[in-house]
């Protein structure tokens, strides 16, 4: 098993790394352009059609894995169809509605197909099966909403994919241990699909991942945390996925609540409120603002794995977050002090 999963990963991360490149000039053919303006940080026109190398890298992996696998047919057609929608979106530019409409209805669908959330845990012990009704609620109110919280925080060079992989490697952790094998490759996948791209958007990106990229790897991770982390017993997993997409959840929960008190249209013009713009505005550099989200994601991730009581993975997270963290307080000490005086 630990070569197919070496296997998963390995093609998912060269098909990725390998396809971006085309699909960047494919952007410009087609008109996926990000060209500068108010909002963004690019100085350039920048292609943003990262979504169809990320899903043709994850599908071409899975298939490559092979199996008897129910509930991956359903999740490759919906990131399929949300990567559709996306991909629309960079290319025409549709109205909030009508994506938000489309996005409902690819939910629904993969719901009908078995990618459901059937119970949630008891802090006491024991699970609370959910009603038909109550479990298609959740699981659309779940798809949706985290693919439209991934596409929300993707506002700098590296920061969606990245936090997602991070997620996603979480996942992989969490169903592994659990013997879930196939949500455990079906993670991988993602992976290493979002890892291949990022080498192409990391500070300074060459490309912007687009609505595309957004809402593939959104829709992707939501409904991979359906198939693994919501499909365990143990108490408070209800947590996990909650915990590893944290970043992107709390800060679109702040977006709703901020634009509610200021009386403004929940589905109104993205601003410059958010979590990575705020630390861009109390000075931080833009390669910094996405480390550091990338290290809240570490700690929070590592957070869920304590809560399966995975002590030894989430000591290495944690670990891996403080090196990480003094590592860049060092840098940071040494380009300040030979800096030029003005």
């Amino acid at each position: 098993m630990t070569s197919n999963y070496l296997v998963t990963f390995a093609v998912a991360l060269a098909v990725s790394l390998l396809m971006t490149p085309t699909f960047v000039r494919l952007a410009f053919k087609w008109g996926a352009v990000d060209m500068p303006g108010p909002r963004r940080v690019n100085v350039k026109p920048t292609a943003r059609m990262g979504g169809p190398a990320m899903f043709f890298a994850f599908a071409a992996a899975l298939l490559v894995a092979g199996g008897d696998a129910p509930l991956r047919g359903p999740v490759i057609l919906g990131s399929f169809l949300a990567l559709c929608i996306g991909l629309a979106d960079d290319i025409r530019s549709l109205r909030a509605l009508p994506k938000l409409i489309a996005q409902i209805a690819v939910a629904c669908l993969v719901f009908s197909l078995g990618v459901r959330v059937q119970f949630v845990t008891n802090p006491a012990g024991g699970v609370f099966p959910l009603p038909l009704w109550l479990s298609f609620a959740v699981t659309v109110a779940w798809l949706v909403g985290v693919t439209n919280a991934v596409n929300l925080i993707d506002g700098l060079d590296g920061l969606a994919a990245g936090i997602v992989n991070i997620a996603s490697l979480t996942f992989f952790l969490v169903a592994a241990s659990r013997g879930q094998t196939e949500s455990a490759l079906m993670a991988l996948a993602l992976v290493g699909a979002s890892a291949g791209f990022l080498r192409w958007n990391f500070f300074p990106s060459k490309t912007f991942m687009g609505d595309s990229g957004a809402y593939f790897l959104g829709f992707t991770a939501a409904a991979l945390a359906v198939t693994g982390a919501f499909k365990i017993t143990s108490t408070l997993t209800l947590l996990i996925p909650i915990f590893a997409l944290g970043v992107p959840i709390f800060d679109t929960g702040f977006a709703i609540v901020r634009r509610l008190y200021s009386r403004k249209p929940v589905m109104s013009g993205a601003d410059k409120e958010h979590l990575h713009h705020r630390f861009l505005a109390r000075g931080w550099h833009h390669r910094d603002a996405v480390i550091l989200c990338y290290l809240i994601t570490f700690a929070l991730s590592a957070v869920s794995l304590a809560i399966i009581k995975e002590w030894l993975l989430a000591l290495y997270l944690m670990l891996s977050v403080a090196a990480v963290a003094l590592l860049l307080i060092g840098i940071g000490k040494v380009v300040k002090k030979n800096k030029p005086k003005a």
